[in-house]
C-alpha cells in the first residue's frame, strides 16, 4: 500500500512539473556522473603515460640538439680544404732557391691569408700553419706560422702521417681555450707534404653551438667524448636557481656557468651520474633514458643522445619532480575545471533545454498568426531533424496557401483583362482603315499631297503591324514596314534620312518575327545625332556564312555610337529588350540581338534568327518543337 501511494505521489508531481524542469534535472544528474568519471580517468591515464612521453620528447630534443650542435664540423672541414687547395698559398710555400727577403715577404702573405680566413670563418679560435719552409727566416712580428717540430711530439701527429686530414685532441694552451682541432695536410706541386694547417676550436666555440638550444634550460648537460670522459658541463643541477637568475635579468651569470669546464663547475654542482655510469653507456651507439637516484634521495631522469660525427654525445640530467611538475599543475587545473563545470552545469542545462523548447513555442506562435490570416508567416528551420520536419511542413503549407491565393487573384485579373480585350476587339480594324482612306481622299480634294502620302504610309504601317494577328511575317513585308516608318519620319524631321537595303534574294521569302526592324530604326532616328546632319541607315540581310540555317540581320547607322558601359540588360529602353525577349521566346536562347559600336562610328545591330522558309517549319517553331 505504501509503494502504491509513493508511485501515485511521484506521478502526480511529474504531471504538475514542466518539461523544462524535468529535462534540466536529468541533464544535471547525467552531467555530474559524466564529469566525475572523465576527471578521474583523465588524471589516472595522464599520470601513467606522461612521464614516458615527456622522456621520449626530451630524448628527441636532445638528439636534435646534438645534431645541430655539431653541424659546425662541415664548416671547419670546408675551411681546411679551401686552404689546402689554395694555389696562392701553395705557391707561397715554394721557398727553394729564393732569397731571405723574398721568404719574409712570402711569410707575411701567408699570415695575411690565415688572418683573412680567421676573420671570415665563424666559430673558429685560431688557424695555424706548421711548415719548415721558413725555418731560416727570423721575424720580429708574431704570426701563426710555426715549424713542424712544434707539433711533432704530440700524440696525434703520428696518426696524421697516415691520413690527409683528421680531427685531433689538443692540449689547452695558456688561455685554457683550446679543446679540439682539425689538421689538414698541404701538398706542394711535387706531391710532397709542404705544411700542416691546424684549425683550433675552444670551449666557447663548442658551447656556443648549444647556447640557443632549449635543452640547456632544464637540469645539467654534459659533453662526453668517445671514451666517456666529461669534457664540459652546461646548465644547472637545480633548474630552479637558473630560472630565478633569468627572471631577475642575470642572464650573463647563467651563460657563464654553462661555459665552465668540469673541474671548475664541480665546486658548485657536481654531475648527477658518475664516470662509471657514463663510460658504461658511452660504449653503446644508441640513445636512451634511465631514472637514477640523485643526491638527497631525489630521482633524476638521465638522457643520453646518439653519438655525433666526432663520436661525442650529450648527457642530460633532469630532476623528476621538475619534469612532473606540469602534471601536478595539470591535475589541479583539471580538478578546478571539474568544479567549475559542475557549478555551471545547471546554467548550461537550462540554456540547452530552453533552446530545445524554443522551436515548439515558435511553431505555436506562427500557427496563431496563420489563423489570423497572415499567410506570409514562416518558421525558421531548427537544429534537430524532428523540428526541421515540422517547420518544413508548416512552411510548405503556408507557401501553398499563398500560392493558391495568388493564383485566385491572377485568374481574376486575367478574366477582367480578357473581358476588356474582348470589348476592344469589337472595334474592327477595317473601321480604322476606312477612316484613314477617307482622310486620304479628303486630303487629295484639298491637294494636300504630302498629307495624303503620309496617310498612305501610315495605313500600310498599321496593316503590316497587325498582320491579321500573325506573329511571323516574311522578310519582304518587314522591309516594307520599315520603309513606311522611314518615309513618315522623313516628312517630319528637320534632317534628311538616307535609307539603303542590301538583301540576299535567297532569304527574302523567309519568315521572321514581325516589327523587329522598326525599334532599331527609331532609336537611330532619335539618338544617332549625325555630325553631317544626314542620317544614314543601312539594312543588310543574308544567311550566316558558317551556318546557312541562320539568318543574320544587320542595321548600321552613322551616329555617335553607344554610351560607355551600355548593356542590354541594364538599358532603360523598352523596344530593344522587347525585340530580344520576343526572339528568344519564339526561337530559343541561341538567337537574339547584339549591339556594339561600329568600326567607323555609329551603332551596329546584329540580329540572329533561324531560317524558316515554309509554313510547315513555321508551325514547328510556333509549337516549340525546334526550341
Amino acid at each position: 500500500m505504501g509503494k502504491r501511494r509513493l508511485s501515485l505521489f511521484i506521478n502526480h508531481k511529474l504531471q504538475q512539473s514542466k518539461l523544462t524542469t524535468l529535462m534540466v534535472t536529468c541533464f544535471i544528474a547525467f552531467n555530474l556522473l559524466l564529469v566525475s568519471g572523465i576527471v578521474w580517468l583523465a588524471y589516472q591515464s595522464f599520470s601513467t603515460v606522461t612521464f614516458t612521453e615527456i622522456s621520449k620528447a626530451r630524448l628527441a630534443l636532445l638528439n636534435e640538439s646534438t645534431r645541430r650542435g655539431f653541424d659546425f664540423i662541415t664548416g671547419v672541414t670546408g675551411t681546411a680544404y679551401s686552404l689546402a687547395s689554395n694555389r696562392e698559398l701553395s705557391g707561397l710555400l715554394e721557398t727553394a732557391g729564393t732569397g731571405r727577403l723574398t721568404q719574409i715577404h712570402q711569410r707575411r702573405e701567408l699570415a695575411k691569408i690565415l688572418d683573412h680566413t680567421l676573420v671570415v670563418s665563424e666559430g673558429i679560435t685560431s688557424v695555424e700553419l706548421y711548415t719548415d719552409a721558413f725555418n731560416g727566416v727570423n721575424v720580429t712580428m708574431a704570426d701563426r706560422i710555426f715549424p713542424v717540430d712544434t707539433i711533432a711530439g704530440d700524440a696525434w701527429f703520428t696518426a696524421l702521417e697516415h691520413a690527409d686530414a683528421a680531427w685531433v685532441p689538443l692540449r689547452e694552451n695558456e688561455s685554457g681555450h683550446s679543446l679540439v682541432g682539425y689538421a689538414q695536410r698541404i701538398f706542394d706541386s711535387r706531391g710532397s707534404t709542404a705544411a700542416y694547417v691546424l684549425i683550433r676550436l675552444s670551449r666557447a666555440d663548442i658551447v656556443r653551438r648549444f647556447a640557443d638550444m632549449p635543452m640547456v634550460l632544464d637540469g645539467q648537460v654534459l659533453l662526453v667524448d668517445t671514451a666517456g670522459n666529461v669534457i664540459m658541463q652546461m646548465g644547472e643541477a637545480d633548474p630552479v636557481r637558473a630560472y630565478d637568475q633569468r627572471s631577475s635579468g642575470n642572464e650573463d651569470a647563467v651563460v657563464a656557468d654553462s661555459l665552465l669546464p668540469v673541474d671548475t663547475a664541480a665546486r658548485g654542482t657536481l654531475p648527477v651520474v658518475d664516470s662509471e655510469w657514463i663510460q658504461e653507456h658511452a660504449q653503446q651507439n644508441e640513445d636512451g633514458f634511465e631514472v637514477v637516484s640523485g643526491d638527497g634521495g631525489g630521482a633524476q631522469l638521465v638522457l643520453y643522445s646518439k653519438p655525433a660525427t666526432l663520436q661525442w654525445r650529450l648527457v642530460q640530467t633532469i630532476p623528476v619532480h621538475t619534469l612532473l611538475s606540469p602534471v601536478r599543475y595539470a591535475g589541479w587545473q583539471v580538478l578546478g575545471i571539474a568544479v567549475v563545470g559542475l557549478v555551471c552545469s545547471a546554467v548550461f542545462a537550462y540554456l540547452f533545454v530552453r533552446g530545445i523548447i524554443r522551436p515548439l513555442r515558435q511553431l505555436i506562435k506562427r500557427m496563431r498568426q496563420l489563423e489570423k490570416g497572415d499567410f506570409e508567416t514562416r518558421v525558421q528551420l531548427s537544429f534537430t531533424q524532428e523540428y526541421a520536419h515540422l517547420a518544413y511542413g508548416f512552411n510548405h503549407m503556408a507557401s501553398r496557401l499563398t500560392e493558391l491565393m495568388n493564383q485566385v487573384k491572377e485568374e481574376s485579373r486575367a478574366k477582367r483583362e480578357a473581358q476588356t480585350s474582348l470589348l476592344e476587339a469589337q472595334i474592327k480594324p477595317h473601321f480604322l482603315y476606312n477612316t484613314l482612306d477617307m482622310i486620304h481622299w479628303r486630303a487629295l480634294d484639298y491637294e494636300a499631297k504630302d498629307i495624303s502620302r503620309m496617310i498612305v504610309q501610315l495605313s500600310k504601317l498599321l496593316r503590316i503591324g497587325l498582320s491579321g494577328g500573325k506573329m511571323f511575317i516574311k522578310i519582304r513585308d518587314e522591309l516594307e514596314h520599315a520603309r513606311c516608318y522611314v518615309s513618315i519620319q522623313a516628312e517630319r524631321l528637320p534632317f534628311s534620312i538616307q535609307y539603303a537595303e542590301q538583301i540576299d534574294p535567297r532569304v527574302r521569302s523567309c519568315y521572321i518575327p514581325k516589327i523587329i526592324l522598326q525599334p532599331f530604326i527609331e532609336n537611330a532616328v532619335i539618338h544617332a545625332n549625325p555630325k553631317d546632319e544626314t542620317l544614314q541607315i543601312r539594312v543588310e540581310i543574308g544567311e550566316e556564312t558558317e551556318d546557312p540555317s541562320r539568318v543574320v540581320i544587320q542595321i548600321i547607322d552613322n551616329g555617335q555610337g553607344l554610351p560607355e558601359e551600355w548593356g542590354l540588360e541594364s538599358s532603360s529602353g523598352i523596344g530593344v529588350r522587347n525585340v530580344h525577349q520576343r526572339i528568344q521566346l519564339y526561337c530559343g536562347k541561341g538567337y537574339g540581338v547584339h549591339l556594339r559600336t561600329g568600326s567607323s562610328g555609329g551603332v551596329q545591330v546584329t540580329i540572329s534568327l533561324p531560317r524558316i522558309e515554309t509554313e510547315e517549319q513555321l508551325n514547328l517553331w510556333l509549337d516549340g518543337e525546334n526550341i
